[in-house]
């Protein structure tokens, strides 16, 4: 990501600032606080892992030692794949997985929460991306295909064959699941809807990590960690914005009114 994305995600957070309100009906609220502290740890992230970044490079001499015995047992199955026709299938299907909240813009119980649920959804997007690209760059870890006789040496001079460890689409597209199913299951009365919308996001983030290990981009290790770590993300945006666990600002007027509930749970920021 590029100096600029960081700034831009800067100034959401004036935006975020200055539009914070409360109302009785709403499933989730947001803090000036909250909302800051995120997206403020998500750009740090961010900026180290381009700092990291620009320093990584590769030369053949690190190619031709590459040896696949190597590899553990559960991940060495992966250099024997390698296809650009499937690996652009994967992209397909993290763009659906990433869509997925954009729905609840067609959910009636959504309506007073549609300005809660997009703030939440960048800060699950641009979380998930620092935490992984940073992940990546202190890793290196060679992508499967860099074992593999079959693909040309100038493709694996690409800086991009050093980031297998863990896999983006995967993060990306299980963050994306798992807080689109936490935030319908929150709006939601109707069980049979919640378990369908689960099934289906998860399975749909699921085959996105399976193409990323038959494009021989990614190693099943890579692919479980990610989907963990976007898993937690994706579940724990919602969790600590939920309306009950939270200190509430409201902003009226010239008048500030706080209000302080003390259901505090245990959590964790990633």
């Amino acid at each position: 990501m590029k100096i600029s994305k960081i700034i831009l995600m800067l100034l959401i957070t004036n935006f975020i600032f200055n539009s914070i309100t409360v109302s009785a009906q709403e499933k989730f609220h947001l803090s000036a606080e909250k909302e800051i502290s995120i997206l403020s740890l998500s750009s740090a992230l961010t900026l180290t892992s381009h700092l990291i970044e620009k320093k990584i490079s590769i030369n053949p001499a690190e190619i031709y030692s590459l040896n696949k015995n190597d590899i553990n047992l559960f991940d060495r199955s992966a250099v024997n794949f390698y296809s650009k026709k499937i690996s652009l299938a994967s992209d397909l299907f993290m763009i659906a997985n990433v869509s997925l909240p954009i729905t609840f813009i067609f959910v009636d119980e959504a309506k007073n929460d549609l300005k809660e649920i997009a703030i939440m959804y960048l800060e699950t997007l641009t979380l998930t991306y620092g935490v992984t690209n940073l992940t990546k760059n202190i890793f290196q870890r060679f992508r499967p295909y860099a074992y593999n006789n079959s693909v040309a040496l100038t493709e694996k001079l690409d800086p991009d064959t050093k980031k297998s460890f863990f896999s983006g689409h995967t993060s990306i597209s299980f963050a994306s699941a798992v807080f689109f199913s936490t935030v319908f299951s929150e709006i939601s009365s109707d069980e049979n809807a919640k378990r369908l919308v689960w099934i289906g996001s998860i399975s749909l983030a699921t085959t996105t990590g399976l193409l990323r290990y038959f494009s021989g981009k990614h190693f099943p290790t890579d692919i479980l960690a990610a989907s963990l770590a976007g898993s937690l993300i994706g579940y724990t945006i919602p969790y600590i914005h939920k309306s009950e666990r939270n200190v509430n600002f409201n902003f009226l007027g010239n008048q500030n009114i706080i209000s302080f509930n003390l259901n505090f749970d245990s959590r964790i920021f990633r």
